[in-house]
């Protein structure tokens, strides 16, 4: 089966996080711990799938959040961690409308006392395998063996300046010279003359490292190297650049002059 690619969950983290998380609801829907049973299979499907994609959405969200100061936390997997934490508490209070929703019997424990005691119960309970889970599924990619066989350089590429920080997490392998970056919600594909890599980093903290004077941000999620641009394409009131690896990235509306003036510049100086 051909993915495309911006779901494909070996290479898109979008993708490969709705993989695991619609896996973990057929696991559970499987096992049918207490919590769903009595509940015919619509019910059982619908209950874990809110019960396990909503609190993934919210990592996911506070994740986003925190990569905007990672530098707070310096370690990712204490931010990977607060957010797993943070994302359990904002689920605890839905959990417990979920339960009344679905009519899940109440913990007689839960059933007395306050709402706030109640909530701080219920994210005591969600929080360690919200945060383990949120953990391993980041685990996977952060530390997953690479293989780092170079590929084929990419034709008419130049020297470039002094690599960048970030370039360190990209497997050795695959440390050529710098191409393109594209966000992947907290993760950026690095593109090189040696291939590609997913790792562990905000966009605009890679922008901050490479410098306002390097390369072209041709869209909110994208920067690219115009000495690697083969040419700028128009089509259907959009814009993309082609760049000589052969990827094609789009350019926001309000970057067009500007890009079509560095890329369509280059080519002319190029031909002269």
């Amino acid at each position: 089966m051909r993915w495309p690619e911006r779901l494909d969950p070996r290479r898109s983290w979008t993708g490969f996080l709705l993989t695991a998380g619609l896996g973990l609801v057929a696991l559970f829907v499987l096992l049918d711990p207490a919590p769903s049973q009595g509940l015919g299979p619509a019910g059982k499907t619908a209950f874990w799938v809110l019960h396990i994609l909503g609190p993934l959405a919210l990592a996911q969200a506070c994740q986003l959040f925190l990569s905007r100061h990672s530098r707070v936390f310096g370690n990712v997997w204490v931010s990977v961690a607060a957010a797993g934490l943070a994302a359990s508490a904002l689920f605890a209070p839905v959990a417990l409308g979920l339960d009344l929703l679905f009519g899940v019997p109440d913990d007689p424990v839960e059933g007395t006392g306050w709402l706030l005691a109640q909530v701080l119960d219920e994210w005591g309970a969600l929080a360690p395998p919200v945060t383990l889970v949120w953990l391993g599924l980041n685990a996977v990619r952060v530390l997953r063996l690479h293989d780092d066989a170079p590929s084929p350089p990419v034709a008419g590429a130049p020297a470039g300046p002094t690599p960048p920080e970030f370039m360190r997490r990209v497997p050795a392998g695959r440390r050529g010279e710098l191409i393109a970056l594209s966000a992947e919600l907290h993760y950026l594909r690095v593109y090189t003359t040696a291939g590609d890599a997913l790792i562990l980093k905000g966009f605009g903290d890679a922008l901050a490292e490479l410098g306002p004077d390097t390369g072209l941000q041709v869209h909110r999620s994208h920067w690219i190297d115009p000495a690697f641009a083969a040419g700028v394409s128009r089509e259907g009131g959009r814009m993309q650049v082609r760049l000589l690896n052969g990827l094609v990235v789009p350019v926001a509306r309000s970057r067009r002059a500007e890009v079509a003036a560095v890329i369509e510049g280059k080519a002319s100086r190029v031909r002269a």
